[in-house]
């Protein structure tokens, strides 16, 4: 059975975010009841890598900070960012305030994962202390960067207090009520019935087809009705997704065993 969240095809009550999406049957789904076994799988998902790490929903799109003792803060657009993303934002943003293009430059340091934020000026700096600030995506602790008091010089590198998390998504999970259980996460059972892998760049689609889908129980469904379900797709915390209003979609496999 194929699922997908267009509404074109059906689907109804998608969530503002687009990670949620309902659909019901013309013809409802029936498992004979009597089947020895039942299983289900996903075969095969199409997800687009757009999910944002960096949005006014996380509270995480602010940049402020100071030159030549002057103050300036703008909102970062909702976005899949990478460092040198962010950087190459930013550096657009520094020249449409009328400063140099690299007054701040943002980089990383690869054997710790941190962020190097470097200065062009004498006494320039960061402030991390603002509501919805990017810090945690730069991995900064809240205070100001480099620290007061104190002039750093030109090319100062300030590093980051922690490593950067710009991978708020490390993999999708698709959850789903179509059964009670589907497919354990160490010991908590979250009605998830697939793990997608993200092995594309950002802005691409992902096309999830396993040679060897997990399978999970689908043995509540036999001698049943069933022609609601719901889906939901989710991060490594199960945490919605959004999908910057991109469609996504899966492949269902069933399968079940009779006697003869």
């Amino acid at each position: 059975m194929f699922f997908s969240s267009d509404t074109a095809t059906g689907a109804y009550s998608v969530s503002a975010d687009g990670s949620e999406f309902s659909v019901k049957l013309n013809n409802p789904l029936v498992i004979p009841a009597n089947c020895l076994d039942c299983s289900l799988s996903v075969i095969q998902a199409n997800i687009w890598n757009t999910s944002p790490n960096i949005a006014e929903i996380f509270g995480n799109n602010v940049f402020a900070f100071v030159v030549a003792e002057t103050p300036y803060s703008f909102i970062i657009p909702d976005g899949l960012y990478s460092l040198s993303g962010l950087n190459a934002y930013l550096s657009s943003q520094f020249a449409n305030l009328g400063l140099s293009s690299n007054v701040i430059v943002l980089s990383g340091d690869a054997a710790t994962q941190k962020t190097i934020l470097t200065f062009t000026g004498v006494g320039d700096r960061c402030d991390f202390t603002v509501a919805n600030s990017v810090r945690e995506v730069l991995g900064f602790d809240s205070r100001i960067a480099p620290p007061l008091p104190g002039s750093p010089s030109v090319g100062f590198n300030e590093f980051s207090d922690n490593p950067a998390q710009f991978n708020r998504n490390n993999s999708y999970l698709i959850t789903s009520n179509i059964v009670s259980n589907g497919i354990p996460i160490n010991s908590t059972s979250a009605n998830i019935i697939a793990s997608v892998p993200i092995d594309v760049a950002p802005g691409s689609q992902i096309t999830f087809a396993p040679r060897n889908p997990l399978n999970f129980s689908g043995n509540e469904l036999v001698g049943t009705i069933k022609n609601s379900f719901n889906f939901q797709l989710r991060n490594q915390s199960l945490e919605n997704t959004p999908t910057a209003n991109e469609l996504w979609s899966l492949v269902i496999l069933f399968e079940y065993s009779v006697p003869v």
